[in-house]
């Protein structure tokens, strides 16, 4: 998958400059490039040093209102 088709598939939003600096630090990243946060699930597309492009998605479970864990999923440029 590549990031423009991991953009339309989660809805992303580019982010700001303050934000994208703020939620880089928080997740230990180079660069946050593009976010969607709902109520129940994030995606994030991140920008990494040896990694690349990296999509990270969670979701929260209904019953246990937990979140079911990290999924980091590698893409193309």
């Amino acid at each position: 998958m590549t990031v423009d088709q991991a953009v339309k598939k989660f809805k992303l939003e580019p982010l700001n400059v303050y934000t994208a600096k703020a939620k880089a630090k928080e997740l230990n990243v180079d660069e946050v490039l593009y976010m969607n946060v709902q109520k129940n699930k994030y995606a994030y597309i991140v920008k990494d040093g040896a990694r690349g492009y990296v999509l990270y998605q969670d979701e929260k479970s209904i019953y246990s209102k937990m979140y079911k864990g990290l999924k980091m999923t590698p893409l193309e440029p």
